[in-house]
């Protein structure tokens, strides 16, 4: 049969359009046609987002993995690809979230918006209270989508699909019970399917157990090159230490103004970002892997988001650069990069060469306002307690002041008369003030020299404190509450004899080797919060000493991780009695004090309740001593509430 006229073209055009190939845009131009945000607004991709975006639908590459920051538009892709993969090319797709809360929040949030943009509605229609419209279930002709939780076995069996999503994959748990590795489980998913793909978008947590940092490694390794405006050169942002390229702002403490140094030297204003990014490439570093893995690696810096700006980051790095807990977020969710746990033991060289040249050993520094004592214990060798003096300050500063030795057997009373001997001295600082020892611990936990420990201890109640660590990682209590243990005098037993302090050893040493991993300013500038000063002529025995551990991961058989302290050297006494005295520091509540008690404690000097009187001698000059105030007589009438030692502020 023969079709003329122009009404038979017209049938014939459409008739053959029927078989024609499809036409499938890239993801970025869908992207830039379809895309909606919130509020309805039309959304255009940036440049590094358009590169990564048309990765998912490039038919060469089955897997694309994204190791990021937040604020770069991860979500805004994946979701996009979702709804190109409802128009062009239906297909069974899961998307696994950390939790199923996670992946009920992700699809009221974020996916349940995307089914109802235009360019979705005109081929798949997902009704309210549908049996194929279910929070964590979406079918529709020729496809469908399931959102699972990472964290339930069942969540892996009996599914199989076309796409496999992983989101935030490094806050899946370590194990899904005896089944293994979720991330790996998941991706078995589709490994049937003829036309599989697969992608995992992350922010990264912890360096050497970030899954997202193993897929970038197995990956193209892709990073975002960008010239300089001013002499072209091709370079990755990075954020810097302030001697190389990097974001770099003034005035130091409160930032007003931010910009990028080039690796040349050129000052790059905020204003060039977009034709940097404009002008920008993804380059492999590993080639070998491109195109059938692609992976990415993105951060903060590059994303013209206002919340990115370089002032922002800026900002936010000078407001948690002291915390070691929220510079571990900083890390992660601006950086994009996995937190190396500064457990590790700080090189004891660095520390050696870094002391103090104004300062001595056995002298008080003028900002001292309280001395507090750390002892540890030792049979071998004869017997030995090696106290350690630590001075503490305004803003969390602390300094070594020396180690005194006492010799002796340890069952031996003389042995503790020594000692009693040496806590009762008086150290005369930098600007001429006689200092007392405020507090004084004492390990017990060796489980040897635990009996004579105690009664020390209670010779001196309120001012010597029988402290044991605690091994839990989990412990996130400095000091705790205080045991009553049973003590043994002249072979009687007394209940309730002592009281037995228990430390949180870990948070303690974490805090420690990043208080001394802080740089020594120079040119004058003024010391940070949290430093910790060695005198000159402190010697490298010691320093290892206090160096003398670091944190190592140790995988379970459950396929979890743990982290344990190691020593890495024999003796220790110098980190324990470290963590001992800040331990007591804060039991004294110094790190609440304001200027006002700490010009108090540094004007006055106050004998500690309990401790040994100091021998008198008739030609050192008078000590001054403070003098609490009395109260009238008609309120001593009221039985008055006593104080509690390591509660009160008064010292």
């Amino acid at each position: 049969m023969r079709v003329t006229g122009v009404d038979g073209a017209i049938v014939a055009q459409h008739w053959l359009s029927a078989f024609a190939p499809k036409i499938r845009p890239k993801l970025s131009q869908f992207m830039c046609d379809h895309a909606r945000s919130d509020d309805g607004a039309k959304i255009r991709p940036f440049p590094f987002q358009s590169d990564m975006a048309d990765a998912f639908t490039d038919p060469e590459t089955s897997q694309v993995s994204v190791r990021k920051s937040s604020r770069i538009g991860y979500s805004t892709i994946l979701q996009s690809f979702v709804a190109w993969r409802i128009k062009y090319d239906p297909a069974r797709t899961l998307i696994y979230q950390p939790t199923i809360d996670d992946a009920e929040k992700f699809s009221r949030d974020d996916l349940d918006p995307v089914l109802q943009w235009p360019v979705v509605r005109s081929v798949a229609q997902f009704k309210p209270r549908h049996s194929d419209n279910q929070i964590r279930a979406k079918r529709y002709k020729g496809g469908w989508i399931q959102i699972k939780g990472a964290n339930s076995p069942k969540e892996f069996r009996r599914v199989t699909s076309d796409d496999v999503f992983l989101e935030e994959c490094d806050g899946y748990p370590w194990a899904s019970k005896e089944e293994g590795d979720p991330a790996r489980l998941a991706y078995k998913r589709n490994l049937t399917s003829p036309r599989r793909f697969s992608a995992a978008g992350s922010t990264p947590k912890v360096k050497g157990f970030s899954r997202i940092d193993s897929m970038f490694e197995q990956g193209s390794q892709e990073y975002r090159y960008v010239p300089c405006p001013d002499c072209g050169h091709m370079q990755t942002l990075v954020f810097g230490d302030g001697t190389g390229p990097g974001i770099r702002w003034e005035p130091k403490e409160n930032p007003t103004r931010a910009w990028y140094q080039c690796e040349n030297g050129c000052e790059i204003s905020e204003a060039e970002k977009p034709w940097m990014d404009e002008n920008g490439e993804w380059r492999a570093h590993n080639p070998g892997a491109f195109p059938r893995h692609r992976s990415f690696h993105i951060w903060a810096a590059y994303s013209q988001h206002p919340g990115a700006a370089w002032l922002e980051i800026a900002r936010e790095f000078m407001e948690v650069r002291k915390d070691p807990n929220l510079l571990r977020t900083f890390v992660n969710q601006v950086l994009g990069e996995a937190w190396a746990e500064r457990g590790e033991a700080p090189e004891w060289q660095r520390l050696y060469d870094r002391r103090e040249k104004t300062m001595r050993l056995g002298t008080p520094p003028a900002w001292a306002g309280l001395l507090i004592g750390a002892a540890d214990v030792q049979r071998g060798g004869g017997g030995r307690i090696d106290m350690d003096i630590w001075a503490f300050g305004a803003g969390k500063r602390r300094a070594f002041v020396e180690r005194v030795e006492v010799f002796g057997p340890i069952a031996d009373k003389r042995t503790w008369s020594k000692l009693d001997q040496e806590v009762a001295r008086t150290w005369e600082s930098e600007d001429g003030r006689q200092l007392r020892l405020a507090r004084v611990a004492v390990d017990s936990g060796d489980g040897e020299n635990t009996m004579e420990v105690y009664q020390w201890a209670r010779r001196h109640p309120g001012f010597a404190m029988a402290v044991k660590g605690r091994e839990s990682i989990a412990a996130q209590q400095a000091i705790g509450s205080p045991t009553w243990q049973d003590v043994t005098v002249n072979g009687r037993k007394l209940k309730r004899g002592v009281r037995l302090w228990n430390i949180g050893t870990s948070m303690l040493k974490m805090e420690l080797y990043g208080q001394l991993g802080l740089e020594k300013p120079v040119d004058g500038d003024e010391y940070p919060d949290g430093y910790i000063y060695l005198p000159d002529g402190l010697g490298d025995e010691w320093i290892k000493q206090l160096v003398a551990e670091e944190l190592r991961f140790v995988k379970l058989r459950n396929g979890g991780v743990r982290r344990e302290w190691h020593k890495v050297r024999d003796r220790n006494e110098a980190l324990d009695n470290a963590i001992y005295a800040r331990a007591v520091s804060v039991s004294l509540g110094i790190d609440q004090w304001k200027p006002k008690q700490w010009a108090r404690a540094m004007g006055e000097h106050v004998v500690p309740k309990g401790a040994p009187a100091d021998e008198p001698n008739a030609d050192a000059p008078a000590e001054r001593t403070a003098t609490l105030p009395t109260k009238p007589k008609a309120e001593r009438r009221v039985k008055q509430r006593r104080d509690n030692p390591y509660t009160s502020r008064r010292r």
